[in-house]
């Protein structure tokens, strides 16, 4: 932005003001000269065409109609007048003139009021028009007894532009004597101010330039015997006492600058070595100072945290300041695509230089790694042990269930009644859920042999959108998605993956209403393939989705709670994961990952 000095300032002020006067006063002698001489042509109009009614009647009463046409074609082109005629009522021009018919609605209105009819015309040449009804006065009814109180009409009309020219012209002269008078009455008060004013605003300006660059023995010397002197007086006091403090502030500042700087070198010496986040949370909880590590965990910049409050990045936070100081906490925070991160903390207060309490520092991990070492040694203590009691019992269920339905196919086979029947084919059918069960059983507890081959994932998903298609229609379920595009092809085994797919999409088809969307989605993301299959069900509580993996937990009427157990074992015995996220009224999403392997051709055998 431009800046102005003072007298420019003052200079712009006077000028405007003058300006806008002095434009008003143009304005109302430009106006006031427009007027003189609008009256002035519109007063020779009349004039002229009284004259010319005078010399009509005459000539006419005379029988020398074509004398007054003469002095009319005469007159005509002279002294700025564009048009002068004698028309008729329906416009045509009288005593056989050679001007043309006119058109105007101010003619009829002359022909219709009696009166004279004055008005501006704008066009290629501005004209003022003058029309002027010729009456059929007593002495004229002798020769037009037929016709009516209006004979005809004298049209006069007057070129503007010699008028606007003048005016024109003397505006602009109106304006260079303006400018000359804004320009010496500006130039004079301009001076004025620079000589009275700004020179010594500029003295103490500069003067307080150069002692805050440090030169304390600097001082200001004005000559005037006006206010202007006595600041300058105080300020080279004020100078004085200053270059007198800033001789023992300086000494202290050095001495404390070297102590902080030691002190500020240690702490970010041992707070870049923690491991744990530290931060210094100020009364209203705005982040004073965090380390690196600290921003880190919190998935934020350390310039993105510092100045702010911190609940504004992780609102979890908030738990720091409502904890009891001195004991140990856990919290969970978001992470980035709804991940979560379990994080110990613990706190305590810390006073300012007066001793009061200013805020907390709180000192907190990430206890991802330590949780799943935790739910990994579990799981795996779990399994081991599930292992072996599932692998015992299924083995001691299979005979009996095999003798059950055999025994079952017998009865089925055998006996006549409907009613026996329908019970023997209820038992068939429950010995083969129990069979199923207990091949679920085993392929949970035991150890899994894959067979890997090159495949497309897609392919087999469309296996499996096969066997549904009738059902998916029967429910009104739309299936959606890029699972048709085509992705590289990887190893895996085609019928335990088969397995997964038939879960997953089972899951989703028992959990969208009618009329609902799955959507299915594929992509390549770091040497993996990921799957997504994601429905709009009612959803899955948030009680229940820690516990979905679990063996035995489900939430069916008739379900096993092995599914998903299955599924995820399935998918680890491939190097592969499987996760959900869902929420309530909005539906579920489940992930799967599986390593991009890419292999020779030739099938090969592997045991996890």
């Amino acid at each position: 932005m431009l800046r102005l000095k003072l007298p420019a300032k003052f200079l712009l002020l006077v000028i405007g003001i003058l300006a806008v006067f002095l434009g008003i006063f143009s304005a109302i002698i430009a106006q006031r000269e427009t007027k003189l001489l609008a009256r002035k042509n519109a007063e020779q109009e009349h004039m002229l065409a009284q004259s010319l009614v005078a010399d009509l009647r005459d000539n006419m009463l005379a029988g020398r109609p074509r004398s007054t046409l003469s002095l009319i074609e005469s007159l005509r082109g002279t002294h700025g007048l564009v048009r002068l005629d004698v028309f008729r009522s329906d416009g045509t021009p009288a005593f056989g003139s050679r001007s043309e018919r006119i058109d105007l609605p101010q003619l009829r209105e002359a022909f219709r009021t009696g009166r004279v009819v004055d008005f501006n015309e704008d066009g290629g040449t501005p004209l003022h028009t003058n029309i002027f009804p010729l009456r059929n006065d007593a002495e004229c009814r002798t020769c037009h007894r037929a016709s009516g109180d209006i004979l005809g009409v004298i049209l006069i009309s007057h070129s503007l532009e010699e008028m606007q020219s003048e005016v024109r012209k003397n505006q602009r002269q109106v304006v260079i004597l303006f400018s000359l008078m804004v320009l010496v009455i500006g130039t004079a008060l301009y001076t004025a101010v620079h000589l009275i004013i700004h020179r010594p605003l500029q003295a103490l300006s500069e003067g307080a330039r150069v002692v805050g660059r440090g030169e304390l023995s600097h001082r200001i010397t004005i000559e005037s015997r006006d206010e202007l002197r006595d600041l300058a007086d105080a300020f080279n006091d004020m100078a004085g006492r200053l270059k007198e403090s800033y001789a023992g502030l300086e000494n202290m500042v050095r001495i404390r600058t070297a102590e902080l700087n030691e002190s500020v070198r240690l702490m970010r010496g041992i707070l870049a070595s923690m491991s744990s986040g530290v931060v210094l949370l100020a009364g209203d909880g705005t982040v004073k100072m965090i380390n690196r590590q600290g921003a880190w965990i919190l998935g934020q910049g350390h310039e993105d945290l510092v100045g702010k409050k911190l609940t504004d990045a992780a609102p979890e936070t908030a738990a720091f300041q409502n904890a009891r100081v001195g004991t140990y906490e856990e919290i969970t925070i978001s992470g980035p695509e709804g991940m979560t991160i379990p994080v110990g903390f613990t706190s305590s207060h810390y006073a300012g230089g007066e001793g009061e309490q200013e805020g907390l520092i709180v000192v907190f991990q990430d206890l991802t790694e330590l949780k799943a070492l935790q739910a990994e040694l579990l799981n795996k203590e779990r399994f081991a042990a599930m292992g072996r009691v599932v692998a015992g019992v299924a083995h001691e269920i299979r005979n009996p269930l095999f003798g059950i339905s055999a025994i079952g196919q017998i009865f089925e086979r055998d006996l006549k009644e409907p009613d026996q029947q329908e019970l023997s084919r209820a038992l068939i059918a429950e010995t083969k859920r129990l069979n199923q069960l207990v091949e679920e059983l085993l392929i949970y507890g035991r150890p899994m042999k894959l067979k890997l081959e090159e495949a497309d994932l897609r392919l087999l998903w469309e296996d499996v959108l096969d066997l549904h298609r009738e059902e998916l229609k029967r429910k009104n379920i739309s299936v959606r998605g890029d699972y048709a595009v085509r992705h590289p092809v990887t190893l895996f085994d085609p019928y335990q993956i088969k397995q997964v797919f038939l879960n997953l999409l089972r899951n989703a088809m028992e959990a969208t209403p009618e009329g609902g969307t799955i959507t299915i989605t594929m992509l390549l993301e770091d040497n993996s393939i990921l799957f997504r299959v994601a429905d709009t069900g009612s959803g899955i509580p948030r009680a229940h989705l820690e516990h979905v993996f679990d063996l035995f937990f489900t939430t069916k009427p008739k379900g096993t709670g092995l599914g998903l157990a299955i599924c995820r074992k399935i998918l680890q015995d491939h190097g592969g994961d499987i996760t959900i996220s869902s929420e309530e009224g909005a539906g579920t999403a489940v992930t799967i990952r599986l390593p991009l392997h890419i292999g020779s051709g030739s099938a090969v055998s592997a045991v996890s």
